[in-house]
C-alpha cells in the first residue's frame, strides 16, 4: 500500500490528462480516432501509477535492473508509437487533400465548359431571333 500512496500523484495527472482528452474530444477539437491512442496510454500510466508491484514484476521479468528503467524505456516506445500514429493520420490527410484538390479542379473544368455551352446557346439564339 506504501508503493501506491508514493506514486498517488502520478496517476491523478494520467486522470487529469485523460479528463482533458474527452473533454477535448467532446467539445470536437480532436478527434476520437485520432487521441484514442493518446487516451490508452494515460490508462496505461495510471495502471503503472496504481499498481507499481507488478509493474516491478513485469521489469525484472523483461530484464531491466530498476522498475524506473522499464517505465522510461515504456515511455519512449509510447510516445514513438503516437509519433508513428501521428504520422499515418497526417499521410492519410494529405492524401485525401490531394485528391480532393484534384476533384474540385475536375468540377471546375465542367462548370467552365457547361458556362462556355451555356454562352454559345444564348448567342445561337440571339442570332436566330435578329
Amino acid at each position: 500500500m506504501q508503493a501506491v500512496e508514493q506514486h498517488w500523484l502520478f496517476g491523478v495527472v494520467c486522470v487529469v490528462g485523460a479528463i482533458v482528452m474527452v473533454r477535448l474530444v467532446l467539445s470536437e477539437r480532436v478527434t476520437l480516432q485520432g487521441s484514442l491512442s493518446f487516451l490508452v496510454l494515460l490508462t496505461v500510466g495510471a495502471g503503472m501509477a496504481l499498481f507499481p508491484q507488478g509493474i516491478s514484476w513485469l521489469a525484472v521479468r523483461l530484464g531491466f535492473e530498476l522498475p524506473s528503467n522499464f517505465f522510461f524505456a515504456a515511455a519512449l516506445f509510447s510516445l514513438a508509437m503516437l509519433h508513428v500514429h501521428s504520422l499515418i493520420m497526417q499521410s492519410r490527410v494529405q492524401l485525401r487533400s490531394i485528391t480532393l484538390t484534384q476533384e474540385l479542379a475536375i468540377l471546375q473544368e465542367r462548370i467552365d465548359r457547361l458556362h462556355e455551352e451555356l454562352q454559345h446557346e444564348k448567342e445561337a439564339i440571339q442570332c436566330s431571333t435578329r
